[in-house]
This record gives C-alpha cells, structure tokens and sequence, in this order.
C-alpha cells in the first residue's frame, strides 16, 4: 500500500514560492460529551473535533482506547492518558481535520469483550451520518486498549484503514483474518505483556502478506510504552494508510 501522506480531509499541501501573505491555518479542538447505549451495555466517551474551520472535506475518524487502570463511567478518567494529548498535537501540527474518540470502558468489562460491539455500534453511527470520511478510520490504545485495538481488528477486519496498539497482547483476541496495516509498540522492561507474543503474531502477520511492524523500546516499562510510543514518526506511517 502506498505510503504517500493522505489530507484527512485537511489541505495541507505547500508550495515552494508561495506568496508569504497565505494566512496560517488556525486548528481547534471542540471537546463534546456523550454517551451510546446498546443492548450490551452503556459506554460515555468524549468527542475530541479537530477543525481547520475551513475545509469542506469529510474528517478523518480516530478512535483511541484507553488502559484498564482508566475504566469507570465517570467520562473523566480516561482523558488523562498521554496519547490523547499526543495524538491530537499531530493532528493540529499535521493541520489533519479529525473526529477523535475516546470511550471509557465500564468497569469489570474488557475492549475484547462485549464493549467491543458497542464500539462499532458507534462507529457506523458516524458513517451512517455522513459525519466522517469511511476510508480513513484509525484505531489506537495502550494496555488494555492496546489488546482491544487488537481485538477490534479481530472481530471487525475490514473496519479500519490503519491501526497502532500498544503494549498490547494479541494472542487473547481468538480467531484474527485481518490484513489491516498494523504497527505495534513493545517496551523490553515490560513485566505486564509478553514481548514474544507480540514479536511472534507479527512474524505471523507478515508471514501472510500484511503490513505488520513491530518496534521495540529498550529499557522501557509497561507505563513508558504505554506514554511515550505515539511519535510523529509512528503516527505518520499509520495516518498514511487510507482504504481503497
């Protein structure tokens, strides 16, 4: 798959001797609460909008979830994780519109468990509507998110156009035929996931044809993964991606 920087609905092309008068492009972001409640259960989340103001383009959907130490229905919690912040900084730096997500898991439940469904659910909610651009959905999370973007991958194959979890473990998600563009994260001084599995669903992947990376943080716990891996050059390999 080709590798060239798609818009995500934002025109941030340049050119070499435009005039200087070109005013800068202001991005906002517009926090919303809300919540979805299907026949599995409720699940509140917020809806990060990431908005030039200007572009008529459909945004991109960038749905991010959170660790287990975050679960709760309080809608708060989850929002204090450092990928969000980062994740959003690219998209404002990138000049990318976006509707971002970020759902909070109720308590006792798991993202590969029946919240899984909710979450897509929700999803089509947002192509059904006409609200974003169905060729560019993206799906992150560290920890627990991590293995439930694994999850979702699993359980929806053909639902995403990239994804990246991190400190995730892949092997609890069952039955995966997904050929979905996927980079994980993996920290070396991680006691709560096992490396090797990652490392080895990975080789799968590849084995398969899929393009799959793993990399890998010396010295890294499973909190510094979990803080540290959304990168500008990571996020760029996974927002390059857009289904055909």
């Amino acid at each position: 798959m080709s590798l060239g920087l798609v818009s995500c609905g934002g025109d941030n092309d340049t050119t070499e001797g435009a005039s200087e008068d070109v005013p800068q492009v202001n991005m906002t972001v517009t926090d919303t609460k809300n919540s979805i409640t299907t026949a599995e259960m409720t699940i509140p989340y917020h809806e990060l909008l990431v908005s030039d103001g200007v572009s008529t383009s459909k945004p991109c959907l960038v749905l991010y979830l959170h660790g287990g130490t975050s679960a709760g229905n309080d809608n708060e919690k989850q929002m204090s994780e450092p990928g969000i912040d980062s994740i959003t900084d690219y998209l404002k730096q990138q000049h990318k519109n976006a509707i971002m997500i970020v759902p909070q898991c109720p308590l006792r439940q798991y993202w590969i468990g029946p919240a899984k469904y909710v979450l897509n659910t929700l999803i089509s909610q947002y192509v059904d509507d006409g609200k974003v651009d169905a060729k560019q959905i993206y799906i992150f999370g560290g920890s627990m998110g991590g293995t439930g973007t694994w999850g979702m991958l699993a359980a929806f194959p053909d639902l995403f156009a990239a994804a990246m979890p991190v400190a995730g473990d892949p092997s609890k998600v069952g039955e995966y035929t997904s050929k979905i563009p996927v980079l994980t994260v993996m920290g070396t001084a991680d006691v709560l996931m096992n490396m090797q599995n990652a490392i080895d669903f990975i080789a799968q992947l590849k084995a398969s044809g899929v393009d799959a990376s793993i990399e890998t943080e010396e010295g890294w716990t499973h909190e510094d993964t979990c803080k540290k891996s959304y990168t500008t050059q990571r996020l760029d390999k996974v927002f390059a991606h857009k289904k055909n």
